[in-house]
C-alpha cells in the first residue's frame, strides 16, 4: 500500500469543467500512447471510477442513511466553508470507511470505462441538470459550492495519474 498522503502527484488545478475535461483529453492521449501510470493506490481507470460515482450520488441522490451527526456538524462547522472554495482539494490520504462502499471503485475497471463514466457526468451538469439539493455531510450547497467541491475532489485524485515520458528510440 501506497502512502498517499507522501506519494508524488502531478499539479492539478481545475477553475472549471472546461479544465477538466482538457485534463482529462491529456489523459486519454497519454493512455492512447501508452504513457499513462500512477502512484497511488488505484489504477487510473479506478480514479476516475471514483470520481464518476461520487458525481452520479451527487445527482441521483445517496443511498439513505446519512453520517453521524458529530461528523456532520465538524464537516459544516470546520471544513465546508474550505471545501466550497475554488481551488481547494480535497486532502489526500483519506481512507474510505465502509459506510461510503459505494464510492469504493470496481477492482480492475479499465481507464476507458472509468474515463467515459465521468465525462458522462460531465455532460449531464453541462446539459444543465442540477445536484441534490443537499449534501449527506455538507448539508445545502449552491451550484457554484457543488462545482467547486467536485473540482477538488478530481482534482486530488487525478493528481495521482501520472503522465509518463515517451520512451526514446535507441
Amino acid at each position: 500500500m501506497v502512502n498517499t498522503k507522501q506519494a508524488p502527484r502531478r499539479k492539478t488545478d481545475y477553475r472549471s469543467l472546461a479544465d477538466l475535461k482538457a485534463d482529462l483529453d491529456r489523459l486519454d492521449a497519454a493512455n492512447a500512447s501508452g504513457n499513462l501510470g500512477h502512484t497511488g493506490n488505484w489504477t487510473p481507470g479506478e480514479i476516475l471510477e471514483h470520481t464518476a460515482k461520487f458525481w452520479k450520488c451527487s445527482l441521483d441522490g445517496f443511498p439513505p442513511g446519512k453520517p453521524p451527526l458529530p461528523l456532520r456538524m465538524m464537516a459544516q462547522l470546520l471544513f465546508k466553508k474550505k471545501a466550497v472554495q475554488l481551488g481547494n482539494q480535497t486532502p489526500p490520504g483519506f481512507k474510505l470507511p465502509k459506510s461510503v462502499e459505494h464510492l469504493i471503485p470496481t477492482e480492475g475497471v479499465s481507464y476507458e470505462q472509468g474515463a467515459e463514466q465521468l465525462r458522462e457526468c460531465i455532460a449531464r451538469v453541462e446539459g444543465g441538470q442540477s445536484h441534490i439539493p443537499e449534501s449527506p455531510l455538507f448539508g445545502k450547497l449552491t451550484n457554484e459550492q457543488w462545482t467547486n467541491i467536485h473540482l477538488g475532489h478530481c482534482g486530488m485524485h487525478l493528481s495521482f495519474i501520472s503522465i509518463d515520458e515517451p520512451s526514446q528510440p535507441e
